[in-house]
């Protein structure tokens, strides 16, 4: 994959954390959505350092 497109797979992923986490700080949701939301908030933050360290590695192996 190359630098550009993962450059715009972190900017989608970091939009929608972003999203989420104002939509779960501002609205009111039943604690079962809120724990689904939390963990996909989780999982995304997961993944951007994942998705960020492998570019970092693959800079640093270039």
């Amino acid at each position: 994959m190359s630098t550009e497109e993962l450059t715009k797979i972190i900017a989608v992923k970091k939009m929608d954390l972003e999203e989420c986490e104002q939509e779960l700080n501002t609205r009111y949701y039943p604690s079962v959505v809120r724990l689904a939301m939390t963990r996909y908030i989780t999982e995304l933050r997961h993944q951007i350092e994942m998705i960020n360290g492998d570019e970092l590695n693959k800079i640093e192996n270039s």
